[in-house]
């Protein structure tokens, strides 16, 4: 092979190289950190943040006002599309679960709050949740790197971060680890 065709053929390589690594962004937030599930065991895990706020629907509220459920707290924006994507996951949780037993609130992440009400009633959210124009509250949680959107995490009956989810949830994983935590004292 000629030297030309060698360097014709290595830029186009480097050229499929770039693509790859800059393409699947594209369109989307960035999640920082490491993505995937991390279940945390009993004895490992940290207490949740007291996050409180002025919240979508008006008033204030906190994820402390679910204490002695099983919590989600989802953190999410309008601009982000993968939280769009894994709405109709969150929503068919949500319209599942026992109220008595598991509760759900989202943390909008540096949103304007007409955006974000917007955002969810296109949507169908169907839980309130927190304001959080700076974004410093999501920077609080323990193990969730402050820019994952979305993100997500469960907290026990107890108050502590059960599961961390970096990225998008996922039904089943979702399921399993609402069940699991569900089933403890």
């Amino acid at each position: 092979m000629s030297s030309v065709k060698r360097r014709c053929v290595a830029a186009g390589v480097a050229g499929l190289l770039a693509c790859l690594v800059v393409l699947p962004g594209c369109g989307r937030a960035p999640v920082a950190g490491p993505v995937g599930v991390t279940r945390i065991a009993v004895e490992d895990r940290e207490p949740m943040p007291d996050i409180s706020g002025e919240l979508l629907s008006g008033g204030s509220g906190a994820v402390a006002d679910a204490a002695g459920r099983v919590v989600v707290v989802n953190n999410w924006a309008s601009w982000c599309a993968p939280c769009r994507d894994e709405i109709p996951v969150l929503a068919a949780a949500y319209a599942s679960r026992d109220p008595k037993q598991v509760e759900f609130i989202g943390i909008n992440v540096m949103d304007e709050a007409a955006a974000a009400r917007d955002f969810a009633d296109q949507t169908g959210i169907k839980y309130d949740s927190i304001v959080d124009a700076s974004g410093s509250m999501l920077a609080t949680i323990p193990g969730v790197p402050a820019k994952a959107l979305p993100s997500t995490v469960v907290v026990d009956r107890q108050g502590r971060i059960a599961a961390r989810i970096i990225g998008p949830v996922h039904g089943d994983e979702l399921a399993s680890i609402l069940h699991e935590v569900g089933q403890e004292s």
